[in-house]
């Protein structure tokens, strides 16, 4: 399963065949769900899983900051400190889940008042917490090994591990529909297969000596150094964790029917996530480069990485939303059927919202490789505070729409931040050019939707007796006659250039 050639082909390969399988695996398992166990069942096991994501909190930012110190060491052929920090590494994450742990299990005994759900809701509630509280501690002694791995430039072999994972989840919702069990008992083999990835992990590690023992060890002194270091990246990503998870947390509470709520954005959510997860492999591309520009201190070379790549990655995030923008109708009546296709609207504006908010990943490449977050961390803190107001406001009037409108105000504070204030304090860029980089290929790509809109469905409708996937070719020649002249019209206008793109000089 290895690719011969350069590292970050082999980790975009293996990185984005992983997102395709996953997205898959979430395309099909999510109406198979809610068709065989409800919604409010479907909701309430989504409540859990929310519950569950904020735990990940108590990470602490050391999922960053070990992977930064374990490179620059392993460069440095200090394997003997590796060997220290790393089980001293184990002994950390097996405390924190002790606390998870110990969270789950109180939200599991006191929790019932907390959400709006009934009693039999919660009950089932409190067996998918006790679930998780099970396999809590294996899942985060993963995160150690796979920091190993990944700082050891073996993105593509956790990659490879993940697809044969989402392989095994598409073989258990065979078995489990077939063998008609209960959504209690998926779960806990759902949460048992994620946890098998603690094996060949440590078994890679062990073999390519990047731990000594597997023995947990105790030296803190030494290891205090990341620990400092990941404090600064975990505020930051606090404030982002919390404006992501507490959306399903607050709809479950405030919303008029929170289990219904729930699901709608479970739902919704599974498009903006496929998004994201595909275009964020940009930051973990972006950063390396732009942490050797700053520290050569190449002001051109800075400069031209931001306007250009700045394009290039609006280029690139057009052709991962804009489908979804011409058919959320048909995207979602394919996906859950025909009773979920008034969430369109709300599908838009997120599809929107991303692609505003992921344009900036080339220049904020850039403040991250300066170290300078002191600053973008009181402006997430602020946006976040005040988007989870709007939402927690607008819950009984938008339901599950809130969340979404609670997020746009937490990009535009963002993003207004970044043009007036970040970047033209610490870049010396034009705030115009950079702007005009993401306003130009959006603009030729909104203009590319105009036929799409003019041409009849009728025109482009094949007759088939099953309606889910007629609806599926509908979005696929769409998707085709939007793609090809925009792609055509960026290549008019040097937007993109394959040979640019593809230069091994590059």
């Amino acid at each position: 399963m290895h690719l011969k050639g350069n590292y970050y082909f082999s980790s975009l390969f293996w990185s984005t065949a992983a997102k395709i399988l996953n997205a898959i695996f979430g395309f099909i398992s999510v109406p198979m769900l809610l068709f065989f166990y409800g919604k409010s069942d479907y909701g309430v096991l989504s409540i859990a899983m929310a519950c569950n994501g904020y735990m990940h909190l108590l990470d602490l930012g050391m999922n960053t900051g070990a992977v930064k110190f374990f490179s620059q060491w392993l460069a440095e052929q200090k394997r003997d400190l590796i060997f220290r920090i790393a089980r001293t590494n184990i002994t950390f994450y097996f405390l924190i889940s002790i606390v998870n742990i110990i969270g789950l299990l109180l939200l599991a005994l006191f929790g019932e008042l907390l959400f709006s759900i009934s009693h039999s809701q919660f009950l089932q509630l409190r067996s998918y917490l006790y679930i998780l509280a099970v396999f809590s501690a294996f899942n985060w002694v993963t995160t150690a090994f796979n920091q190993l791995l990944i700082a050891d430039k073996q993105i593509a072999f956790t990659m490879q591990v993940q697809c044969v994972q989402i392989l095994l989840k598409g073989v258990l919702i065979f078995i489990v529909f077939t063998l008609k069990l209960s959504l209690t008992t998926y779960f806990f083999y759902l949460t048992f297969i994620v946890s098998l990835a603690i094996i060949p992990y440590c078994v890679k590690c062990k073999a390519d000596n990047l731990i000594d023992s597997l023995k947990p060890a105790k030296y803190w002194a030494e290891f205090r150094v990341v620990l400092i270091f990941s404090l600064s990246i975990f505020i930051l990503s606090l404030f982002q964790v919390t404006s992501t998870q507490s959306r399903p947390i607050i709809l479950s509470i405030f919303a008029v029917d929170g289990a219904d709520s729930v699901a709608n954005f479970r739902i919704l959510e599974v498009v903006p996530q496929l998004i994201i997860m595909i275009g964020g492999t940009f930051s973990g591309i972006f950063l390396p480069q732009a942490a050797e520009m700053v520290a050569q201190k190449d002001n051109d070379g800075m400069k031209t990485f931001v306007y250009k790549w700045t394009s290039l990655t609006t280029f690139f995030i057009c052709l991962l939303c804009f489908p979804f923008i011409i058919s959320a109708s048909e995207v979602l009546s394919a996906y859950v059927g025909k009773g979920y296709d008034n969430l369109s609207p709300w599908l838009i504006i997120w599809c929107v919202l991303i692609l505003v908010q992921m344009h900036s990943t080339p220049a904020n490449s850039l403040i991250m490789a300066h170290g300078k977050i002191k600053l973008l961390v009181y402006i997430t803190g602020v946006s976040c505070f005040i988007s989870i107001l709007v939402n927690i406001f607008l819950c009984k009037y938008f339901g599950v729409g809130s969340a979404i409108l609670g997020y746009s105000i937490y990009i535009l504070i963002v993003l207004i931040s970044n043009y007036t204030v970040l970047y033209k304090k610490y870049l010396d860029v034009s705030n115009y050019k950079i702007f005009k980089a993401f306003l130009f290929p959006t603009f030729l790509a909104a203009i590319c939707i105009i036929p799409i809109v003019l041409l009849p469905n009728e025109w482009i409708l094949i007759n088939m007796s099953n309606e889910r996937i007629e609806l599926i070719l509908l979005i696929t020649i769409r998707s085709i006659l939007w793609c090809i002249p925009f792609i055509l019209l960026s290549v008019v206008f040097k937007i993109i250039s394959l040979k640019q793109i593809f230069s091994k000089k590059r």
